[in-house]
């Protein structure tokens, strides 16, 4: 396997996001609160650990065995949106029903895939329920709660994702909104566990290592995604480490030396979250990706920690 690294021009891009923490910034450990520099974490032997742990294990297995999305289940209508209040209130699920819900479980349907002819039945979502995971899936934004979107009809059907063992087709719940074309479709299957590690997290610390919170979606054809992670507000920012495999890909935070203390001498106690661009010598395909510091499956989307 070889490893990758992400350039510091390129891991200082992204948008920072200040988050308030009870613990310190992200100095050496014993360093105090003044931000004193920190050796870089040499995130390579971890990475090798993690990757060896996964690399033909029985959590691979399942990962290859279970459904999986690859994709975020955004709504795209066909032209846009007709005004950023009407995607603000899509992010947020301001939603109101102005049709009767579907009563009863659907249709046994399996999830099918297109390579071998692969069938997997799941329990599924009632119509009430997928229709509160809008409601409930707000992202925060400027949506005003005066501004909703009606959903006119619902209808119980299919839809093409990318998954972790190829394309599949998928039951699916789809929401005719008023004023768009384009149904809002969601996966009408109960979220499934991800793998349980084949390795213990890391638990302790060098000082230069930064936590990764989540990833944007990539898909099986890219080779490039986005990767949010942590770095205390003296630090100098934050580089990706990239260890790729035949099954995997590992990523692994890693401080950027060049920070500054404030004025007094003190580093306040605050997270920044940066988005660190990320490129690999191949397409993801179907290769798990995973945090090097939690030896677990990096989900797409923010991580709650």
């Amino acid at each position: 396997m070889a490893a990758g690294r992400t350039g510091t021009a390129a891991a200082l891009c992204g948008p920072v996001v200040a988050v308030v923490l009870a613990a310190g910034c992200g100095t050496a450990p014993g360093g105090g609160s003044r931000g004193e520099p920190v050796a870089p974490a040499d995130t390579r032997p971890r990475m090798e650990r993690v990757a060896a742990a996964w690399e033909g294990s029985a959590a691979l297995a399942q990962w290859r065995e279970g459904f999986h999305p690859l994709d975020e289940q955004d709504w795209a209508p066909a032209g846009g949106f007709r005004s950023g209040e009407d995607k603000a209130a899509a992010v947020n699920g301001n939603f109101v029903l102005r049709a009767a819900l579907p009563e009863g479980p659907p249709s046994a349907t399996p999830v099918r895939w297109d390579a071998g002819g692969a069938e997997l039945t799941l329990p599924l979502l009632t119509a009430r329920e997928a229709y509160g995971q809008l409601q409930g899936g707000a992202k925060g934004g400027e949506a005003r709660p005066d501004h909703v979107l009606s959903v006119t009809a619902i209808a119980f059907g299919e839809t093409t994702v990318r998954t972790s063992r190829g394309p599949a087709r998928v039951p699916a719940w789809s929401f005719t909104v008023e004023g768009y074309d384009t149904p809002l479709t969601r996966i009408a299957i109960r979220p499934q566990e991800l793998p349980k590690p084949p390795i213990e997290p890391l638990r302790t610390f060098d000082g230069g290592t930064a936590p990764l919170f989540g990833r944007s979606a990539a898909p099986p054809d890219v080779t490039s995604f986005e990767v949010t992670a942590g770095h205390g507000a003296c630090d100098g920012g934050v580089a990706v480490d990239v260890l790729e495999g035949t099954d995997t890909v590992v990523l692994a935070g890693r401080i950027l030396p060049g920070g500054k203390a404030g004025r007094d001498g003190a580093c306040p106690a605050l997270m920044l979250q940066q988005r660190v661009p990320v490129t690999l010598a191949r397409p993801v395909g179907e290769r798990l990706v995973l945090d090097s510091e939690s030896g677990a499956p990096l989900e797409q989307g923010p991580r709650r920690r």
